[in-house]
């Protein structure tokens, strides 16, 4: 839409008009209604800037509960001879196998108890020698006992022992090739509980 103006010149003598195309000029009613407009434009934004950065509470809640009391298991071995001596920290009878001449096995029994909670592997070892060959297996002493010595191989003894358990085990000893008369050999025996984990 145009709008035309009546403009004179002000050289003609006859006053006569020309008309020029003009644009259109905006009236009031449009100015206030694209006022308005704009402002609309401008709050919406700005409501949905600051609501975009808007952040809601949310409900929470916690309970506490005991864990009780935390007790840790114990592992611990106790070594009785024939006759229930204890022999911990202890030394065992050397009269069964005192007076060995080639070829003699002697055996002697004791008791190895867990006096723990917690299950554990029985092993043996023995300080080496080169005078006798100690051997160890579990159970009553019957026959002779095969397999490596102690002196040189730890001898696993039996299933692992639960806690308050026993196992017998039976020791045998017996001179070795090099052994020579009247010599004395003392020698420690180890007995040695590892935890066995679930």
């Amino acid at each position: 839409m145009t709008e035309k103006f009546a403009i004179y010149a002000p050289l003609d003598s006859r006053r006569r008009p020309f008309w020029l195309t003009m644009p259109e000029l905006p009236t009031m009613p449009r100015v206030r209604s694209m006022l308005l407009t704009s402002g609309f434009i401008t709050l919406a934004v700005a409501l949905g800037v600051s609501s975009a950065g808007v952040s809601y509470a949310t409900w929470v809640d916690s309970e506490p509960v005991s864990g009780g009391t935390i007790t840790a298991g114990t592992l611990d071995l106790t070594i009785a001879d024939s006759v229930g001596n204890d022999l911990t920290n202890s030394t065992l009878s050397g009269v069964a196998w005192s007076q060995l001449l080639p070829g003699d096995v002697v055996s002697q029994q004791v008791s190895v108890t867990n006096t723990g909670t917690t299950p554990l592997a029985l092993t043996v070892s023995t300080s080496p020698s080169t005078v006798i060959n100690v051997y160890v297996k579990s159970g009553v002493c019957s026959g002779t006992i095969t397999g490596d010595s102690s002196n040189t191989t730890p001898t696993a003894v039996g299933a692992p022992l639960a806690g308050g358990a026993s196992v017998t085990v039976c020791i045998q000893v017996s001179l070795t090739p090099t052994a020579v008369q009247n010599q004395s050999a003392p020698f420690t025996m180890t007995f040695t509980g590892d935890q066995v984990r679930p």
